[in-house]
């Protein structure tokens, strides 16, 4: 580990295949870049489409949120769940559907006490009910 101050030149430098969640960042703060890898977006269904938009949109709104609104365990939790979820995706076979449910429970549990995030988690609930 380097001791650059903060928010000066961080970044992660990946040569070669890279799976999973790599997050960067400073006092509890952090920017999530997503890379589908080639995926074909095209193809999916209407269902995984308006997931994806609930998941992204929630996203959105945890970055806006304070620090005093959500404490830094908690948007971690969330962001690993929310990072779950578009794993799984587009994924129709049982483990996929488990580990979309599984994610969405952690997602909901992590953001329960955030009153101003409750709209965003009832539309990321609806996207996700194809999967229950």
């Amino acid at each position: 580990m380097t001791d650059t101050p903060a928010g000066e030149g961080r970044g992660i430098h990946v040569s070669g295949t890279f799976t999973g969640n790599a997050q960067t960042g400073d006092n509890s703060t952090a920017q999530y870049v997503s890379h589908a890898g080639g995926a074909v977006r095209a193809a999916e269904s209407a269902e995984i489409v308006q997931l994806r938009e609930a998941v992204e949109a929630l996203r959105a709104r945890i970055r806006d949120l304070g620090a005093d609104e959500l404490s830094a365990a908690e948007g971690t939790a969330a962001e690993s769940a929310l990072a779950e979820v578009e794993d799984a995706l587009p994924s129709t076979d049982e483990a996929g559907q488990g580990r979309v449910r599984n994610a969405i429970f952690t997602v909901s549990g992590a953001l329960a006490s955030v009153a101003s995030l409750s709209e965003s988690i009832r539309a990321l609930r609806e996207a996700a009910a194809p999967w229950f």
